[in-house]
């Protein structure tokens, strides 16, 4: 194959892998695994993950800091993997601590401020300093230098809140069977 073709199969690549970027990641997502022996079809159903979450909100974004391989917060410094806008997998991060404003709780004794990590794989999420999402939060151990921290199943129902009419009416539904 000629540099060209490669340089045109490359272009391609990379647009794919934007398209397809974090917010819809390929990752594994434990719950469609069929080959677990505790396998559950309706684990990524709206009432399982609201029963395993630690807290279900709606949340505004108030601040990203990015994290060096070292766990010390470290401004982005571009070009990032892909020609992404944000770290993507192989960049030199960790990844992102996202500080939350809580505007509304459906489950948990929420906090006013949450803090979530997203892990720098391609299994990430990115949030927007500013946005509104409803979030199913749940507590997870990542590698030291981490270690607990809330984060957001990427494989979930979280979504950002002007995409929410569906999921808003579900969850007070939900919150209000359990009230009862």
């Amino acid at each position: 194959m000629n540099a060209k073709a490669s340089g045109a199969i490359a272009g391609v690549l990379a647009a794919a892998s934007l398209l397809w970027g974090p917010a819809t990641a390929r990752a594994y997502c434990i719950g469609w695994d069929k080959s677990l022996p505790n396998y559950d079809p309706l684990y990524y159903s709206v009432a399982h993950e609201f029963r395993r979450s630690e807290y279900v909100v709606e949340v505004k974004v108030l601040r990203e800091t990015w994290l060096d391989e070292d766990g010390k917060p470290k401004p982005l410094e571009p070009p990032f993997q892909n020609g992404a806008k944000k770290p993507w997998g192989f960049d030199p991060y960790l990844g992102a601590y996202y500080d939350l404003r809580v505007l509304k709780s459906f489950k948990g004794d929420a906090p006013a401020t949450l803090r979530v990590f997203s892990e720098n794989t391609t299994a990430r999420f990115w949030f927007d300093v500013g946005s509104k999402h409803v979030l199913f939060v749940s507590k997870e151990t990542f590698d030291p230098p981490i270690g607990g921290n809330l984060t957001v199943d990427t494989c979930g129902n979280s979504q950002p809140l002007s995409k929410s009419a569906g999921l808003l009416a579900t969850l007070r539904h939900i919150a209000l069977a359990r009230a009862r």
